[in-house]
């Protein structure tokens, strides 16, 4: 307390000087809290540094934002430092930290950012916004629009009636009424942008409509509560109703019929390889100020401007470059401020107390008032779903998201303020409940779409590897592609096996830019036994329909369609998964089980370039690899092409070796070359790799009984090899051989032995499972790329002469298990023979 008396002492107010000297009175740091531009810093570090600390005591819960905005809104507000109060030696009254930190001198200046954080966010939005979307969607997006708004409406005034809930002093009841419907039933659509945006809900229908619908909305809210207060405001205060009608009609020409052609214009006038300049993107941001102050000055809310300029931004390279410049200062510097100046002055403690000639329990009627909206919303979404037979579960998901209170109310109730329509206690309670409603969605959405789920349970699949399957049925692949260079490879090992029924999904992963929703696009008509996919976290929508994430995917689907129109016996879907590559993996399995694959191939993380080196393109797409390893329901592989899967189909890997020591991935691999064998003009070799007889004997007799389970596996693996000699036997193009060694480097000499006789080299991921682990088990020691295996690192390796692509197979074991369970759980025989290297990588 000594320190903030200090900084209130009047006898410091002149102590420093414009030039930096000190008064003979003596230095103390804490004058600089007198200087307005240093206070400014202040609040500013102060409301990010508690608005961060919050997400990240909220990250582990999964909760949006914004929550953490409003919780630090109220930490920051008198609610909390309006409690802790000091008195100064020289001032007569008691000063409070909120006081302190903001005075009303210095509060119009977080004010100011707040509006340039609520302008540019719904500028940003709306900019984003395809209005195509609501041109074909609008049998569904005008139906939940009006009804989510005007039913709430209604049943606020008539709520406001039957609790008997007087307005304040100096406010008429009709006007009270009107105005706290429309608080409560304008849908908050930039905090419904951001839930849907960082919490990740299930959508499906309800991201296609619900969206949309909020736009439309918010639109007509805006318009008829502007037209509202025109009405019931002093003459002298807005335009006349007509003429303010007018003026925003104006408005919305000047923007559609002057600014979007201009920018078109201008679009062309750039150059190709600039197509946008800063200069550009700097004028664009220029005009959302203007557009919003002249729809203030018309008598609107100021975003109504800048969501009319944002809509009317031409789509395409501009929206991208402004969304990537632009969303993360937006959402990260200025929002906050957004939030803490809706806030300001907001005592949420005065709930409780009666003040004035208040009536008892004012504020339990006000939340039955509120209660009455959020019930009026969700009635609404289940009434109209009937109309496009949306399923009850999905209607009450959109209810929940258009009954979010956000920022967008707390501003009208600050409109009411200023026209003495609404009291402090008013905002306190919606404060409140935007902290409740918030915190709310995700355990909601969450505990619907695990209803429906439960209801309407995915089909099952059993064929989730190679030897479920059977060698000759059809095979469902999910073939995963990150850029257009693995799209011709990718389809070359296809080719390998399309002489029998194949059906591809073809998934381009993108990464998503900004933090807008999770998306899956579908590009054409899938099979139609999928369900594709239920997603918690990701929209499914059609290419018509997909907003604009930058991402150009029509040379990768060009090139599959290239690939079935080949092939007699192919099917091809495509699908675009646009999000960060930390869900990627949980992406590619809610596919794989929708579409009921058996193999997931993944492309290499690195690449041929042209001098023939192997480069590393994209670090995330390891890390991509590795998750799909740990968590595919099927089985998969992992490409690494060197250019022999490209070319003219009679040169495709014409030359297959697999390499096979044993265990239940070299099982997979070997029934994947079968396939391939059965193609015309492939040839096949197949090299068993066996433990010297003699050493095999001795390791026997000094480990009876750790080694059981080897020989249960080594007689699996006995089995699967006379299978497969006896389907091949008569073929000339299949050629088996066995080569016994002592050790894994007898192993790698006869590896590399082989040289470039093969174009392609296939092998199990964990080679020699427990049969023959003591052939790999040294190679531990010196694996780089645990993903690829000890003899898939080796293959790939620079010490390995032959450039060869190398086809890496992980076989499905289980429901719950994972070869990296195997490799890290499963059994202490296989840790003890690893030695040391168990215990430095486990």
């Amino acid at each position: 307390m000594a320190i903030l008396n200090t900084m209130y002492n009047p006898q410091y107010d002149d102590n420093i000087l414009m030039d930096g000297s000190w008064r003979k009175n003596g230095i103390d740091i804490f004058d600089l809290f007198r200087h307005k531009f240093t206070l400014i810093i202040i609040q500013n570090l102060l409301i990010l540094i508690t608005t961060r600390s919050v997400a990240f005591l909220l990250k582990p819960f999964r909760q949006p934002r914004i929550l953490s905005e409003l919780i630090g809104a109220i930490l920051l507000s008198p609610t909390i430092i309006g409690r802790l109060a000091f008195r100064s030696s020289s001032a007569p009254t008691a000063k409070t930290l909120y006081d302190f930190i903001f005075p009303e001198m210095s509060f119009a200046m977080v004010e100011i950012f707040g509006f340039l954080g609520l302008i540019y966010y719904v500028f940003l939005v709306a900019m984003r916004l395809d209005t195509t979307v609501v041109r074909e969607m609008y049998r569904k997006v005008f139906p939940v629009a009006a009804a989510t708004v005007v039913l709430p409406l209604l049943a606020v005034v008539v709520a406001v009636v039957i609790f008997r809930l007087p307005a304040p002093s100096h406010a008429e009841q009709t006007t009270f009424a009107l105005v706290l419907g429309f608080a409560l039933s304008v849908p908050a659509f930039p905090v419904m942008a951001r839930l849907l945006a960082e919490v990740k809900v299930p959508m499906g229908e309800v991201g296609q409509v619900v969206l949309p619908a909020a736009v439309v909305g918010d639109v007509f809210s805006w318009i008829a509560l502007a037209v509202c207060f025109a009405f019931v405001g002093p003459a002298d205060e807005a335009l006349a109703p007509l003429w303010m009608v007018l003026a925003g009609a104006c408005l919305v020409g000047v923007c559609v019929w002057m600014i979007r052609p201009l920018l078109v214009w201008l679009g062309r006038k750039t150059s190709a390889a600039d197509p946008v300049n800063i200069e550009f993107m700097g004028l664009v941001v220029a005009l959302v100020p203007p557009a919003a102050l002249s729809a203030a000055a018309i008598g609107f809310h100021p975003a109504l401007g800048a969501l009319v300029l944002g809509l009317a931004v031409p789509k395409g390279p501009l929206t991208a470059a402004l969304t990537q410049r632009l969303e993360n200062y937006v959402v990260i510097a200025l929002l906050p401020f957004t939030i803490i100046s809706s806030a300001h002055a907001t005592d949420v403690m005065a709930i409780v107390t009666r003040q004035g000639d208040e009536p008892e329990n004012y504020a339990l009627r006000l939340a039955g008032v509120m209660l009455v909206a959020t019930l009026a919303k969700l009635a609404a979404a289940v009434a109209v779903s009937p109309l496009f037979s949306l399923p009850r579960t999905e209607s009450l998901s959109i209810g929940v998201l258009m009954s979010t209170i956000g920022p967008m109310e707390i501003i009208i109730l600050n409109i009411g303020k200023d026209r003495k329509i609404f009291n402090a206690k008013i905002r306190g309670v919606l404060l409140v409940a935007s902290v409740i409603s918030t915190a709310m969605v995700r355990p909601i959405l969450t505990a619907l779409e695990g209803r429906k789920l439960h209801r309407h349970p995915a089909p099952a699949y059993k064929k989730r590897n190679l030897q479920l399957s059977g060698l000759e049925s059809d095979l469902r692949v999910v073939a995963c592609v990150h850029t257009i260079r693995n799209a011709p490879s990718i389809t070359g090992l296809l080719h390998l096996a399309d002489h029998f029924p194949l059906s591809v999904c073809a998934v381009h992963l993108a990464h998503i830019t900004g933090p807008a929703p999770p998306m899956l696009i579908v590009h054409d008509s899938v099979d139609c036994n999928c369900t594709f996919p239920t997603l918690d976290d990701v929209s499914t929508v059609t290419s018509s329909a997909a907003p604009d994430h930058k991402v150009d995917s029509q040379p990768i689907i060009s090139a599959f369609e290239r690939f079935q129109r080949r092939s007699t016996n192919v099917e091809v879907s495509s699908l675009t998964a646009v999000s960060e590559y930390f869900t990627m993996p949980e992406q590619v399995r809610s596919i794989a089980e929708g579409y009921r694959a058996t193999l997931i191939v993944v492309p290499f993380h690195r690449l041929l370039t042209v001098d023939g080196e192997m480069e590393d393109i994209n670090p995330y797409v390891r890390a991509v690899n590795k998750g799909i390893l740990d968590d595919a329901p099927c089985s998969v592989a992992i490409l690494v092409d060197r250019g022999h899967l490209v070319g003219h189909e009679s040169k495709l890997a014409s030359h297959v070796a697999l390499l096979f020591f044993g265990g239940p991935d070299d099982r997979e691999a070997l029934l994947c070359a079968s396939r391939f064998a059965k193609r015309p003009g492939v040839h096949l070799t197949v090299v068993r790799f066996v433990v010297n007889d003699k050493q095999s004997h001795a390791a026997a007799s000094a480990t009876q009984g750790i080694l059981s389970g080897a020989r249960v596996e080594g007689r699996i693996d006995d089995e699967y090899v006379r299978e497969f000699r006896r389907q091949f036997a008569s073929h000339a193009a299949v050629t088996y051989t066995e080569r016994a060694v002592e050790d894994c480097e007898g192993a790698v000499a006869a590896i590399r032995e082989m040289g470039g006789e093969h174009n392609m080299y296939m092998v199990g991921r964990a080679a020699g499972g427990e049969s023959a682990a003591e052939l790999v088990e040294g190679l531990w020691n010196f694996v780089e790329l645990r993903e690829l295996g000890p003899i898939g690192d080796l293959l790939v390796s620079a010490e390995f002469s032959a450039a060869a692509s190398v086809l890496v197979v992980q076989q499905y074991v289980g429901e719950h298990q994972s070869v990296r369970d195997m490799d890290e759980g499963s059994s202490r025989r296989k840790r003890l023979r690893m030695g040391d290297y168990s215990s430095k990588h486990r």
